[in-house]
């Protein structure tokens, strides 16, 4: 199933005073991914519940805090120098698996991970998604 856009080709010109400019948008690749969802009604989402709940941080990073290519580094105007990574493939799996155990027994109300600004920016889409305040 074809989705998202190409943009290998992606070209815009317009008019500066007597100057035809373009520009040409960097190359990217964009995978998208399926898979078969047993029951929809029990998919996690990143939307707060304004109930009563707790809010966890997980630290996979342990205080890394890689945040080099991430929406925060850019308002900065820095590419930053210390990209996220995985440095343990056994805790990241252990995490999965526990993630996947706390869905199919309905106590994981919702989701997001911190790879595009670190912690504020997480919190702030998970209060954007669930309109509510923190």
């Amino acid at each position: 199933i074809p989705v998202g856009k190409d943009s290998m080709s992606m070209k815009t010109r317009w008019q500066e005073g007597n100057e035809e400019r373009e520009m040409t948008s960097p190359l990217s690749l964009v995978i998208s991914a399926f898979a078969r969802v047993e029951d929809v009604r029990h998919t996690i989402t990143p939307q707060l519940s304004t109930e009563d709940n707790a809010l966890l941080l997980i630290d996979l990073g342990k205080g890394n805090n890689a945040l080099g290519a991430t929406a925060l580094a850019q308002v900065y105007r820095q590419l930053g120098d210390k990209p996220a990574d995985v440095r343990n493939v056994a805790q990241l799996k252990g995490f999965y698996d526990a993630i996947q155990a706390l869905v199919a027994q309905r106590k994981l109300l919702a989701y997001h991970d911190r790879s595009d600004g670190g912690l504020l920016v997480t919190l702030a889409e998970m209060a954007f998604a669930g309109h509510c305040g923190i």
